[in-house]
């Protein structure tokens, strides 16, 4: 027995064993894989988690994922050199019953190891940032960064609600209207009688507004004042809080909190508060230029100077790159698992279809669906297609490849043609219930389209229907890979050439 180099004696016997009793278990090497998968987790896992060292730095993922990536590819390609060496099915060797579904199995978990490798950096960054910073304490000190700053320049902070009166309307016109109201302002307790020019709005658009505005006044059933506070938050950070029981304080919450009833405070302290936080939270701009001593929109208002003065530009970089670290996954964790599964599964299923089938029928197989889409491309830009026609292709050329692979059981030569449409066959299965998930929806769309009704919220399903539709074309690709297509491909293969 050969010894190979960082695999141990356990193994290595279970190598033997398996070359001696289940040839076509061990031909794909998924024991091998899987242990050098570990190996490279493992060196990768320690070497990433001492240089991401600081949550704050930008995010650099990208170069580390393509590092990586390179690195499985040249795995990929060591795997399948040894791969190519023995291949049980083309040399007639003993083929047992659910031998195609195992083999098939195990590209698919050897695959699926190299390919889980390319996400451990950005699985380690977003450790790192959990562990240097929690989700409470950065909300906190977003608070307390913009807290402390309005206690400090309260001189500078505009005190004064802006204001907008709308009258609300069945139909909008161009003209203005105008009418007299009298209002209770925020800020002062002045009465006052304004005459001027409103804004006219629909019910929706009110419904819209009453949402987003920070204070509103009903002067009658049709007459409406709406009231913005000005911007009190200097720093602050998108989904820092979305998971947290602690909330960002908005404008008005500040405002209450601390411009209604301002007292002076004790400025020592907060400036030493304010400078733990920089030294906290600061980190210069990717771009290397200094945002907190250029105003590039050439204003010098209240917000310019306070986040200027206290240099917070820097503090919200930092900010931004730990948020961005820490909910990486869990804002994406299905965008990354779509990725793996469907880079594995395709790579998966050319691999098994090289296995089963000639080099030279592989490559045309590949050079068929390149010119098919060339095709199907050069007919919907001439004849304007919409995306139906695009899945109604789709699924006419999954039928004919179907019909085609089936005539095998019925011919005495090897064809070309044949195999060519037995691959592009097999290819497409898993994928169908999707076609036919976007047939439907690009079906329901074009009707929206016509009725006028664009959007309807309430009935659009199609996030639950693709995962359905996902879930249900593996389960077809596995429950036809033995008996149909394991089938198909030994007949064909068997068969003379024409």
């Amino acid at each position: 027995m050969n010894k190979r180099l960082l695999v141990p004696f356990f193994l290595q016997k279970l190598d033997e064993k398996l070359l001696r009793n289940k040839p076509n278990t061990w031909a794909a090497r998924t024991h091998l894989v899987i242990w050098f998968a570990v190996l490279f987790t493992l060196a990768l896992g320690g070497f990433c988690y001492l240089a991401f060292f600081d949550a704050r730095q930008y995010n650099s993922i990208g170069g580390w994922v393509t590092f990586v990536s390179l690195v499985a590819f040249i795995g990929f390609v060591f795997w399948i050199i040894f791969l190519l060496r023995f291949n049980l099915f083309k040399r007639y060797g003993n083929w047992f019953m659910w031998d195609g579904l195992k083999s098939f199995g195990l590209y698919f978990i050897s695959i699926g190891a190299m390919v889980a490798v390319c996400f451990l950096p950005s699985e380690i960054q977003m450790l790192r940032a959990n562990q240097q910073f929690g989700n409470e304490e950065i909300v906190n000190d977003i608070n307390e960064i913009n807290v402390d700053a309005c206690k400090l320049e309260y001189e500078l902070l505009p005190l004064q609600w802006k204001s907008e009166k709308y009258k609300v309307v069945n139909e909008i016109h161009d003209s203005p209207v105008t009418a007299e109201v009298e209002v209770d302002t925020i800020g002062s307790k002045l009465i006052y009688t304004d005459k001027q020019s409103m804004q006219l709005i629909d019910t929706m658009a009110l419904r819209n507004k009453l949402a987003q505005t920070d204070s509103v006044i009903k002067v009658n059933d049709s007459i409406y004042i709406f009231f913005d506070c000005p911007d009190y938050t200097f720093v602050s950070s998108y989904h820092a809080d979305e998971y947290t029981h602690k909330k960002i304080m908005d404008s008005k919450d500040i405002y209450y909190t601390v411009i209604k009833n301002y007292a002076k405070p004790d400025r020592v302290a907060l400036l030493k508060k304010m400078d733990e936080l920089y030294t906290k939270y600061a980190t210069d701009n990717r771009f290397g230029y200094n945002d907190n001593y250029t105003d590039y929109n050439n204003n010098d208002n209240y917000n310019t100077r306070i986040i200027r003065k206290y240099k917070l530009g820097e503090v919200d970089n930092g900010l931004y790159n730990i948020v961005d670290k820490k909910y990486s996954w869990v804002n994406s964790w299905e965008s990354y698992l779509r990725i793996f599964y469907y880079i594995t599964l395709v790579l998966t299923l050319l691999v098994f279809i090289f296995r089963h089938t000639t080099v030279k029928t592989f490559f045309l197989s590949l050079l068929a669906s390149v010119i098919l889409m060339i095709f199907t491309g050069l007919l919907m830009v001439m004849s304007g297609g919409s995306d139906s026609s695009m899945y109604s292709f789709m699924i006419v050329y999954y039928v004919g490849f179907a019909l085609l692979a089936l005539s095998i059981n019925a011919s005495k030569v090897r064809s070309a043609l044949q195999g060519i449409a037995l691959n592009l066959f097999l290819f497409m299965t898993p994928f169908i219930p999707l076609i036919f998930v976007g047939l439907n929806r690009a079906i329901d769309r074009g009707s929206r389209y016509e009725e006028g009704n664009y959007y309807r919220p309430e009935e659009d399903k199609t996030a639950l229907y693709t995962v359905i539709a996902e879930i249900a074309g593996i389960v077809i690709l596995l429950i036809l890979l033995e008996p149909l297509f394991r089938r198909l491909y030994r007949k064909w293969f068997a068969a003379p050439e024409n």
